[in-house]
């Protein structure tokens, strides 16, 4: 396979020698100590070993540091030897931080552990080289991963690079308010069927006053819908990371369920508007113009209100819907890898940090887990608690939708996934917009994509 990343690590480089000296401007479980430096000369037995400066270690992502604090001050009083320093590289938003944490590996500057925010950014950087194995730590300490974690992590040829971050499934939230006001109950389990009369009944109004029953966003997850609700083979790509999905039913059947919503029966914010006045998802769910908003768990705190945009009506959630009544409810989703660099100076240290935030740490950062040990309701009562308006969230059916939920394992994925996600965009886009039938949308897909994948075959 073609590591085309690596060229774009050599661009990196170039562009930080080139930018260099310039500003650049950009959205208890501790595990086995750390093994002591080899020294060339033994203390006097008369004399007392002098005491070493802590260890320190610099951790990377995008939340603001409020985040992360607690979880570290927890680490650093149970462990004296290591201090953890936090820097949010670009603040809120998570693809920009990535960029930058690839042009600071390219130019040697000094950090040890980071967080990634998806599939296709962790396969680019481990196929690379960048991520530090994490299976002999394991093994060390004697922790086997599926004894302690309730969310597989991606693999590349079989090792193990990451440990879970935060973690969730995808599920629908729901404007409670409106769902009360049309005497439509939370569901607790349900289809895409119901899941679309629910849109038909909660659409109301015309023109700039029209209250959509559904919003879907931009992203190729909203193209996605039925395959997000399979044991397996979710994605554009099988799960095997060589196979193009094409020839799925659920690919067609998810293309034509979000095109019928809009077109046939109204009730989903027209795709056109979406992506040429730019709506923000957030704005559509919480003026109340997008009764149901399918996302993830980064939204369950919003639901309780921000600064920039409180809540003003009481927000529920429901499991993903299920393809047919009866089927076990699957989801999209997992834990956020977080990782070691390859060129850390302290890779146990690194490794004792990772174990802990990815325990007993995570819950302390007001996200939810993927430790089995973990007690769901305290994980869900602290993040409700810590919301500006926690009196609107439905606790109830968020436990509900997080119990009922399962994921499937990870796929294999490739490091050209940027590159097949966009193209898929780009023919979905036609369709959606009217330029081509879904006949032709699908033969395009199977011909522009598997051009791709041959390419970096």
């Amino acid at each position: 396979m073609k590591k085309k990343w690596l060229s774009v690590v050599a661009a990196a480089t170039l562009a930080t020698s080139l930018l260099a000296g310039c500003s650049g401007k950009s959205e208890n479980n501790s595990p086995s100590s750390s093994s002591s430096p080899d020294s060339s000369v033994a203390p006097s037995s008369s004399e007392a070993p002098a005491a070493k400066d802590p260890v320190t270690i610099k951790f990377l992502g995008w939340e603001k540091p409020s985040v992360y604090q607690p979880a570290i001050d927890a680490f650093q009083q149970a462990n004296p030897d290591i201090k953890v320093e936090y820097v949010p590289v670009v603040e809120n938003d998570s693809n920009e931080t990535i960029k930058k944490i690839d042009l600071m590996y390219a130019s040697g500057d000094n950090f040890d552990v980071f967080t990634l925010n998806s599939a296709p950014t962790f396969a680019q950087r481990a196929a690379n080289g960048m991520l530090e194995p994490l299976d002999d730590y394991l093994a060390k300490e004697g922790v086997k991963y599926e004894d302690e974690y309730k969310a597989e992590q991606q693999k590349l040829d079989g090792k193990r690079y990451s440990l879970p971050g935060k973690f969730g499934p995808w599920f629908i939230l729901m404007n409670k308010s409106a769902l009360d006001a049309a005497n439509l109950p939370v569901p607790t389990s349900w289809t895409w069927d119901e899941f679309r009369d629910y849109a038909k009944q909660l659409t109301q109004g015309e023109g700039a006053n029209k209250t959509y029953g559904a919003h879907f966003h931009s992203w190729k997850d909203y193209f996605l819908l039925k395959m997000y609700s399979a044991s397996s083979d979710q994605g554009i790509m099988k799960d095997d990371g060589s196979t193009l999905n094409d020839d799925n039913p659920l690919m067609k059947q998810s293309l034509e369920l979000r095109y019928e919503m809009e077109h046939a029966d109204k009730s989903s914010t027209p795709y056109q508007d979406v992506i040429t006045q730019k709506i923000p998802y957030r704005d559509q769910y919480f003026q109340g113009k997008g009764i149901m908003l399918p996302t993830g768990p980064w939204m369950i705190s919003e639901a309780g209100g921000t600064e920039k945009i409180p809540a003003t009506f009481v927000s529920a959630f429901a499991p993903w819907p299920t393809n047919n009544k009866g089927d076990e409810m699957y989801s999209y989703g997992g834990a956020d890898p977080l990782v070691i660099s390859t060129k850390s100076k302290h890779k146990e240290e690194s490794y004792r940090f990772l174990r802990y935030l990815s325990t007993e740490g995570m819950a302390l950062t007001k996200q939810l887990s993927a430790w089995k040990k973990a007690d769901l309701n305290k994980e869900v009562d602290e993040i409700v608690s810590a919301t500006l308006s926690p009196d609107m969230i439905d606790k109830a059916s968020l436990i509900n939708t997080l119990s009922a939920t399962k994921l499937p394992v990870p796929p294999i994925t490739v490091s050209y996934a940027g590159d097949i996600e966009n193209a898929y965009i780009a023919e979905v886009d036609k369709y959606m917009l009217g330029d081509s039938d879904i006949d032709t949308a699908l033969a395009s897909i199977k011909k522009n994509l598997q051009k791709i994948i041959d390419a970096n075959k």
